[in-house]
């Protein structure tokens, strides 16, 4: 049988690896938009892009300003803009709110915010941005070929564990561990670090059951949630976006039981694939840590639908499908030239 052409997306984008990706009838020819994300370069872009179907940005939120901007300008761009894992800030005190106001009336020029969380309420109420425009993709389990093809020997289960940077409700963390006796490692990142990630975290005056690790990178969590019982994701409910994303399928993906806080990350998104507690709760965080340490079934339970989960959200690759196939539909709704074919 003949095999069924595919319709070619025009692309310019910041995700270097969407050039060639398929989805369904829809393919990407994808050039590489640079690792700039300022709102100059946004401008620029905007003359770099004219001849392409769509322009697809993730990361720093100006660059897309940048680009709406221009669009406003020169309304008779064809190329439409798609903004993905598009994070926003809630504005504080009178002057972030002006600036809130007039950054929603410029991106009302996106025409797709592919977000990898259900609620976007918050986008609508202080950035003015339709729900209908909002499409969600789920994220990607980091690392996930190396997990899936891994034929690791069961590790001992020594630990509760924590990580990461993005919103971490750390203090929470410390003192549901000492309400417990059970052993627990915090991996912790710079200060800096954290301090610009909206985190805080003080290592002077913790629980002795409780010890701690300098994050070398990424790639070390694999080893660390290997060995761990129970994996918790404490998050601040202070967010417009969904943190912790990437430690929850993480730990999924190797068969461990998340115990999350819930709000953005897991609101709409997550049943019985995790326990959730209240935010900013330590007697709740600690009871649940003491129930699942306990009771081998519930914890492996939990498990086991968690891995499923994970194994649906898949790498890199089922999120860049998803993102081309979101790009294909939006470019074909606007009834692009049937030459884009390809034979």
């Amino acid at each position: 049988m003949p095999m069924t052409p595919f319709t070619s997306i025009r692309v310019m984008s910041n995700l270097r690896r969407l050039d060639g990706i398929e989805a369904g009838p829809y393919k990407a020819e994808s050039q590489y938009a640079g690792e700039k994300e300022t709102f100059w370069d946004g401008l620029c872009l905007f003359f770099r892009a004219q001849g392409k179907d769509v322009l697809v940005l993730t990361g720093g939120t100006w660059r897309v300003v940048g680009f709406c901007l221009m669009k406003t300008l020169w309304p008779l761009g064809r190329c439409k803009v798609v903004a993905v894992d598009f994070i926003l800030s809630r504005p504080n005190g009178w002057k972030q709110s002006i600036i809130a106001w007039l950054k929603g009336q410029l991106l009302r020029k996106v025409d797709r915010f592919i977000l990898h969380f259900k609620d976007t309420s918050e986008y609508e109420r202080l950035y003015g941005i339709p729900s209908s425009k909002c499409v969600f993709v789920p994220f990607k389990v980091n690392y996930w070929e190396k997990i899936a093809s891994a034929d690791q020997p069961p590790c001992t289960e020594e630990y509760v564990f924590t990580a990461g940077r993005s919103y971490r409700d750390f203090p929470t963390f410390i003192e549901a561990m000492r309400r417990v006796d059970y052993p627990g490692l915090l991996l912790y990142e710079d200060a800096a670090l954290l301090k610009r990630s909206a985190t805080d975290v003080d290592l002077s005056n913790l629980p002795r059951n409780l010890a701690t690790a300098k994050n070398e990178g990424e790639r070390s969590w694999v080893e660390f949630i290997r060995r761990a019982k129970i994996v918790v994701v404490p998050l601040l409910p202070s967010t417009m976006y969904a943190p912790g994303l990437s430690l929850y399928l993480m730990a999924m993906a190797l068969g461990k039981c998340v115990v999350v806080t819930e709000g953005l990350a897991t609101r709409g998104m997550l049943g019985d694939e995790a326990v959730t507690v209240a935010p900013q709760d330590a007697a709740a965080l600690a009871e649940a840590i003491r129930r699942l340490w306990t009771d081998d079934a519930l914890r492996h339970r939990t498990a086991e639908k968690g891995r499923r989960y994970a194994e649906r959200c898949g790498g890199e690759a089922r999120l860049l499908a998803d993102i081309v196939q979101v790009c294909g539909q939006l470019c074909m709704a606007s009834r692009l030239p049937k030459d884009h074919s390809l034979g």
